[in-house]
Formats: structure tokens, sequence, C-alpha cells
């Protein structure tokens, strides 16, 4: 069962992953570091011992298609899970992001 977490905005930003086996684009969303982070988020990461900056966020590929790497993106964006797999963030495909800051 997914978990139960608000949306809340958060800042990301697009690299590439050193390993993209098993991933359809090596480049990826990351929580930028030292964000506060909403203690629901926080709480849960703690409890499965992971870090949240290095969870990677499922969401528009738009975001990792069209813009450079690097790019920071405030999004809409809640922590989740599948049965059997690990957190990771998700936000809509269908939601913009807040902001954009090109790199």
């Amino acid at each position: 069962m997914a978990l139960n977490q608000n949306y809340y905005k958060l800042w990301f930003e697009s690299f590439i992953l050193k390993n993209a086996s098993g991933h359809r684009s090596e480049v990826q969303l990351k929580l930028i570091p030292d964000q506060d982070l909403p203690s629901e988020i926080e709480n849960e990461c703690h409890s499965k011992s992971v870090d949240p900056y290095s969870l990677l966020t499922e969401c528009n590929k738009r975001l990792f298609n069209d813009y450079s790497v690097g790019t920071r993106f405030l999004l809409k964006a809640k922590l989740t899970n599948r049965e059997g797999e690990g957190p990771f963030f998700y936000s809509y495909y269908g939601w913009q992001p807040f902001e954009i800051i090109a790199q």
C-alpha cells in the first residue's frame, strides 16, 4: 500500500544517474539539499533509514527531456512508494512547475 502523505512545494534538480540501468532516462530529478523538509517526510525517511535527498522523482518526463541538466524545479510533490519498492517522490505529470530556474 502506498504511503498516505500530503503534497508539498519542494525544490528538485535534474542530474545524470551514474547507473541508469532499469530507468528509461539517465536524466532524473532529486531534492535539492539544504531545504526545509516537512516533518512528515523527514519522519518517514528516518523510520526507513533513507536519505530523502537521494530519492528519485516520478513526474512529467518533459522535465527530464526539455531542460538542461542542472535545471531546478519547484514542484508540488509527495513522498510515496509502491508495494515491494522503496520510497520516491511523486508529482502528477499534468501539473506544471511553480517555478523553473534554467541552468
